[in-house]
Formats: structure tokens, C-alpha cells, sequence
């Protein structure tokens, strides 16, 4: 991975009701997209009146008629007033400086998970992992990664057996940490090339190439997803549109025992993400809730725990 390379940022602050349609618009575009809930004076304390900044990171520069009729599109699908967006082009960034800056290290769990430039003594009897994210890092919400990463400890606990999938990789944390606590085959797939590549540096990074194959695909109707299958333990830490388009497959991809985590979704969309997979025929486990933001545990309705 390149520590240097020169990046375009689309970006713009939406209230909640516009903020996921516009985030999903923008991330066919993005090689890493992020949501940051803008913090002001008079914001209010319930959902309706929060408001996000969205950040979509592209290696190309976009076109701005493109970005305005995508957004125009989806705001109108969804009812919502289309916001100011604003397109710059970046500084080539010294990712681990802004890695630095952004990603302080993690404690979940079993896990503390740091950057290269980490120089401290990480805390006795943690599963430690080294981790340098790029441009691939995702949608840098540490709650929900805290959440997979607290879930991945519960599941491991509890008895599992492999392999694990890991869908939307991004950097690689939640593959390395089923590879390092739990000795899992672990696939990870994701749609961006970077990412994959990111996680394959990750888990060589730390000696875990052996257990961590990284590919980009297409979802999940990849043949290295599909020849792995079925998965003891799977991990999707996206959106909430992509969990519920993804609810049938990840269901046909778990085994009868077996245990799925979804997260990257808010609270208050729960109970769309959970209807999806309850119709494939998943139930509701656990739910780890950070702030905001849920993570869940799913098990086949009629699977037998600990199989």
C-alpha cells in the first residue's frame, strides 16, 4: 500500500432523514465513506434533528454533473430536500499521519487494535493486531466496529467453528480478529479492490496470511465465498440498504449452527434490517448497542446453538 496517493472527496452535511439515501447514493463512487454526526449549538437530542456529515473518498475526480444528478436522484426516491454537496481535491495524504489522527488505537473486548506509528505497551492478555487502514478503512465509526469486535469476542466465547466470512472488509480489523482469537479460515471480500489489497498487507502484517484470504468481488455470489461456504461465523459491517438486499444470501451461507453479525446500521433501523432476516429465516440472538449505533447477532431460527 502506497503511503502516498492523491484522493477527491465529495462531501455534505444532511439531517437523518436525508443522510442514508444520500450515503448510499455516493458509495457505488467511493473507494471509503464515512459518517460523522455534526455536534452545534441547538441540535437536538432525538433522531429527526440530527445531522450528519457525509465524506465519500474517490481516486478519480468525479464529475460533477454525475455526483448532482446521483444525489438529486436519490433524494427524490426518498422525499427528502437535497442538501449542498461540495467536491475538493486532496493533499496527497501520508496515510499513517492521518491515521494517527483518525484511528487512535481500539480496545473491544479480547482486542486492542493500533496503528503501525503505535509506540505504547498494549494492555497484558489482549489479542493485539496491527493495522494500517489507507484509504481503505471504511466508514471509520468506531462503534461499529467496537461493536463487530465485541460480538466476535462474545461468539468466541462461546464456542464456534469455522471458517469465517468476512463481507465489506475494508481494512481487515473484524477478518484479523476471528484469524488471531479464534484460528479461523477466514475469506474477505469486498467490492473495492484497495480494500482488498489493504487486508491482505493487514494479515501479512501480522502473520495471519495463512488463515486470511482477501478478495473483490461482487457481494457475495463470488465463487471463493461460495466454495468456502457454509461459515460457522459471518461478519457484514456495511450499510443498512446492502444488509437487507444481503438478509437471503448470508442466510444460505450460514451453517445450521452458525452465527451472523450485522452492523453499520442505526438503531432506529433495526427493525427494517431484522424483518430481512427474519424472512430468510434468521432470529434475533443479541444486539450490542454503542450510542447510536447496532450491532446484531443472528441465528437460523431453527439452528441448534453451539452445534
Amino acid at each position: 500500500m502506497t503511503t502516498s496517493e492523491t484522493f477527491w472527496r465529495v462531501w455534505l452535511i444532511a439531517d437523518s432523514d436525508a443522510a442514508e439515501p444520500l450515503e448510499a447514493a455516493l458509495e457505488p463512487m467511493a473507494v471509503s465513506l464515512a459518517r460523522f454526526e455534526e455536534k452545534g449549538e441547538g441540535d437536538g437530542e432525538d433522531n429527526v434533528h440530527r445531522r450528519w456529515r457525509i465524506e465519500a473518498l474517490m481516486t478519480t475526480e468525479p464529475d460533477l454533473a454525475d455526483v448532482a444528478l446521483t444525489l438529486a436522484a436519490a433524494a427524490g426516491k426518498a422525499r427528502v430536500d437535497l442538501p449542498d454537496f461540495h467536491v475538493e481535491r486532496l493533499a496527497d495524504q501520508d496515510w499513517l499521519a492521518v491515521n494517527r489522527r483518525q484511528f487512535p488505537p481500539i480496545t473491544a473486548g479480547r482486542f486492542f487494535v493500533h496503528g503501525s506509528y503505535f509506540e505504547g505497551e498494549p494492555p497484558a492478555g489482549k489479542t493485539v493486531i496491527k493495522l494500517d487502514a489507507g484509504p481503505a478503512f471504511g466508514s471509520g465509526t468506531h462503534e461499529t466496529t467496537r461493536g463487530c469486535l465485541m460480538a466476535i469476542d462474545e461468539i468466541l466465547r462461546d464456542g464456534v467453528r469455522g471458517p469465517a466470512l468476512d463481507v465489506g472488509c475494508g481494512s481487515g480489523i473484524l477478518a484479523l480478529a476471528m484469524a488471531a482469537a479464534g484460528q479461523l479460515k477466514v475469506i474477505a471480500t469486498d467490492i473495492d479492490g484497495i480494500a482488498a489489497q489493504t487486508t491482505g498487507e493487514n494479515a501479512r502484517a501480522n502473520g495471519l496470511d495463512h488463515l486470511v484470504e482477501a478478495y473483490e468481488g461482487e457481494g457475495i455470489a463470488g465463487s471463493p465465498v461460495v466454495a468456502g461456504a457454509p461459515y460457522g461465523l459471518i461478519t457484514a459491517n456495511i450499510l443498512a440498504e446492502p444488509l437487507i438486499a444481503l438478509a437471503p444470501g448470508l442466510a444460505g451461507l450460514l451453517a445450521p449452527a452458525g452465527r451472523l453479525i450485522l452492523s453499520g446500521l442505526l438503531t432506529r433501523q433495526e427493525e427494517a434490517v431484522l424483518a430481512a432476516a427474519q424472512a430468510a429465516g434468521l432470529v434475533r440472538q443479541h444486539a450490542i448497542v454503542l450510542g447510536e449505533w447496532s450491532t446484531l447477532i443472528l441465528v437460523h431460527e431453527d439452528g441448534t446453538r453451539g452445534r
